[in-house]
């Protein structure tokens, strides 16, 4: 590999490596790429998939005039095709295209019945991993739908070197470059050991935006049970509550140390109280606690009916004991406030709660949904 080759993937590298995690590294590349392929033109873009339709991701793009809407074109075309188009399927990419580097004919050559790939000739086909009996059905769909887009982009008359970076059978990412001339052997080899290492990159990008997914379902999740619920560490620090356990942990956390603890022993856990074991490779074992005992049920649905009834802190402390059946004497002198005051906050209680007495209330608390 000549030094100037060495010197342009070592500056890429530092590109992936110095772009900070989450975000678009792609955006930053697309124009270098550009220029060490020596390419007019450049683009990335990902594929969403909906339920009846694609959509785009991303895209970025480098030698394309300012006025050309390329997002835009891309997803209203995608949208418009719920089915595969050109010579991959963005579902399911073909193993034999996976993060690999091809090289495409101008599309209006392929249109006079070329080859698709350049220097393939009749092995084009056997390269893309499309059939014998694929071959018509997929000329005439790319003919119909991939023609129109380049003719619209541009570039119909453009050479094109392109890559499906893949993580398994998932497509990441779209990206190639463009020009009116041939790639070269030297700059297809250039593209191709750049490959892995977008590949690595674009993978780490999917894990965090599945990371950020799987904590909201997570506290959607955690939030259904309708319990305190917490995950502890094998060290006994919560690093995740619900909103009911967050009430209870104000009060105490001891309970759920203790049935960890007795789950580490290898004895089982107080009836009320749930311990599972979260095993994720590489990270050290966690564990979910569910509280299910009496106190934290009424605790949680003190919580639960404040925000419902949109109680103010003290309102709520208010209500958790007359729930208990305490006086407003008793409540007073829990709280350290006078009984006139307690009376107000019952009365503002039995207001929000559109309730007229305290056998009422409680009533309401025990029977909402």
């Amino acid at each position: 590999m000549e030094s100037r080759d060495r010197t342009f993937l070592a500056d890429l590298q530092r590109q992936i490596d110095t772009v900070e995690a989450g975000a678009e590294v792609l955006h930053s590349l697309t124009d270098t790429l550009r220029e060490g392929l020596r390419a007019e033109r450049a683009m990335a873009y990902g594929v969403t998939m909906g339920v009846d339709h694609y959509g785009v991701g991303f895209c970025h793009a480098a030698g394309f005039s300012a006025g050309t809407a390329l997002y835009d074109t891309l997803d209203t075309f995608l949208r418009q095709r719920p089915s595969p188009w050109g010579y991959f399927d963005p579902a399911r990419p073909a193993s034999a295209q996976r993060n690999r580097v091809l090289h495409f004919r101008p599309p209006t050559q392929v249109e006079s019945q070329e080859a698709p790939l350049h220097e393939a000739g009749a092995a084009s086909w056997k390269r893309l991993g499309i059939g014998p009996e694929q071959e018509a059905l997929v000329r005439e769909r790319v003919s119909q739908s991939g023609v129109p887009l380049y003719h619209q982009l541009g570039v119909e008359n453009m050479f094109q070197l392109r890559a499906l970076i893949c993580e398994g059978p998932a497509l990441l990412s779209w990206i190639g470059a463009l020009r009116s001339k041939p790639f070269t052997p030297r700059e297809q080899r250039l593209f191709q050991t750049l490959v892995p290492m977008l590949q690595r990159r674009l993978t780490l990008e999917a894990r965090l935006r599945e990371t950020g997914l799987l904590h909201s379902a997570l506290e959607a999740a955690l939030e259904a049970l309708g319990q305190p619920a917490f995950v502890l560490t094998s060290a006994h620090q919560v690093v995740h509550a619900n909103r009911a356990g967050r009430a209870l942990a104000e009060q105490s956390t001891q309970p759920l140390v203790e049935a960890v603890q007795r789950h580490l022993r290898g004895e089982p856990a107080p009836p009320e109280i749930s311990v599972t074991a979260l095993r994720v490779p590489g990270l050290a074992m966690h564990y979910l606690v569910v509280d299910k005992s009496a106190r934290s049920q009424a605790s949680a649905r003190v919580h639960l009916l404040a925000e419902r009834w949109e109680l103010t802190t003290r309102e709520e402390q208010v209500l958790e004991h007359i729930v208990q059946g305490q006086s407003n004497r008793a409540i007073a002198a829990q709280l350290g406030c006078s009984e006139r005051t307690v009376e107000v906050h019952v009365t503002h209680v039995l207001s929000k709660a559109w309730v007229e007495s305290r056998s009422a209330l409680i009533a309401k608390f025990f029977q909402s949904p």
